[in-house]
């Protein structure tokens, strides 16, 4: 099924493009990019984080509808999937690219609130998710995706999504909104008050 929008941001195909002549194949669907367009849309001025930059492709969504004085940190570690971002999107003032392992960027800077956080990575989902959590500001977002099972996991990574939805749904302060489509997708709103 084709997401109800299907205009594509302008990068995403060519980045798409230099992803598979690198054997990337991590990038995430166009319904997340979809969704993660949506969100960044109903914030003025969004403070975004992206925790797992990959080649971009997730963050071309996010900058379609990021305002012109929105602000957006990317954090990859794998420099060739990080070179290939930063060709698209070292230039452009409101995105902050950032080539460290996600970790210690949240070690050194987790006192900094954000309106949208997408974790794409183990940190911020599997490692120090407590810590990104409370980097959501009121009336924030926090999104995850590939959490259906996927014929490429390895034995036992099942149990740990079911353990990590369980955590994230009883979250007090946030609502939770489970989406069954592409790999799978929660979206935590962090309550107001």
């Amino acid at each position: 099924m084709k997401p109800l929008n299907n205009s594509l941001p302008k990068e995403y195909l060519p980045i798409l493009k230099q992803s598979k002549a690198i054997d990337f194949d991590l990038y995430s669907n166009e319904d997340l990019g979809v969704l993660l367009r949506f969100l960044t849309a109903s914030k003025k001025e969004a403070s975004v984080l992206e925790l797992g930059t990959g080649t971009g492709l997730a963050l071309c969504w996010i900058l379609e509808s990021l305002d012109e004085k929105g602000q957006l940190v990317s954090i990859e570690k794998e420099e060739k999937y990080f070179k290939v971002a930063t060709s698209f999107f070292g230039k452009d003032p409101r995105v902050k690219l950032i080539h460290q392992d996600a970790a210690v960027w949240i070690n050194n800077n987790s006192k900094t609130q954000f309106d949208l956080i997408f974790a794409d990575t183990w940190v911020g989902k599997f490692m120090q998710l407590d810590l990104v959590l409370a980097m959501v500001k009121p009336g924030g977002f926090y999104v995850i995706d590939d959490l259906n099972r996927q014929p490429n996991w390895p034995e036992g990574h099942q149990d740990q999504v079911i353990l990590l939805l369980d955590h994230l749904k009883s979250q007090k302060e946030f609502y939770a909104f489970p989406i069954d489509m592409g790999t799978g997708l929660l979206v935590l709103c962090r309550k107001r008050g």
